[in-house]
């Protein structure tokens, strides 16, 4: 049997937050690009047996969550502070319906928006980062959820 190494992202979620364990999340690609978590739908299922509309905004929530961890542990682990991560509001468009496990893709933002959101944080000690998450089927936007995520010390 191979071993499979898993992402410290997801050990995180799984021990800190635990209704991402209880959706069985999981993280299947985390590269410069995006942050790709899935879920299986028969945890996440409503009575239509389509995925349930909380599991998506709450797996689209988890990305982007993910994004913005993963961002701050960037760098030398010894000079960091503790920092705290939450959401500050949100919005998700439904546009149908997810028959299948749920797969959130949250886009790493643009350099530019990553300097200027760590010099936030640099001189005031707080920053908001608004990410896009779609949960994505078939190649096709099933839910598409807009959040700002506040880092504060």
């Amino acid at each position: 049997m191979k071993s499979v190494k898993v992402p410290a992202l997801e050990l995180f979620l799984h021990e800190m937050i635990p209704l991402a364990k209880a959706m069985g999340v999981g993280v299947q690609v985390s590269d410069a690009r995006a942050l790709v978590l899935t879920a299986p739908k028969e945890q996440n299922k409503n009575s239509l047996n389509t995925a349930f509309g909380g599991s998506l905004v709450a797996l689209a929530t988890l990305a982007g969550y993910g994004v913005v961890w993963e961002l701050m542990r960037e760098g030398n682990e010894a000079d960091k502070p503790v920092w705290h991560i939450v959401v500050k509001e949100s919005r998700a468009a439904y546009r149908r319906p997810v028959l299948g496990d749920l797969r959130a893709i949250c886009e790493r933002p643009a350099q530019a928006a990553i300097a200027e959101f760590k010099d936030a944080l640099a001189r005031y000690g707080k920053a908001k980062l608004k990410l896009r998450t779609a949960i994505i089927e078939d190649g096709c936007v099933a839910v598409d959820v807009q959040a700002a995520f506040v880092v504060s010390r």
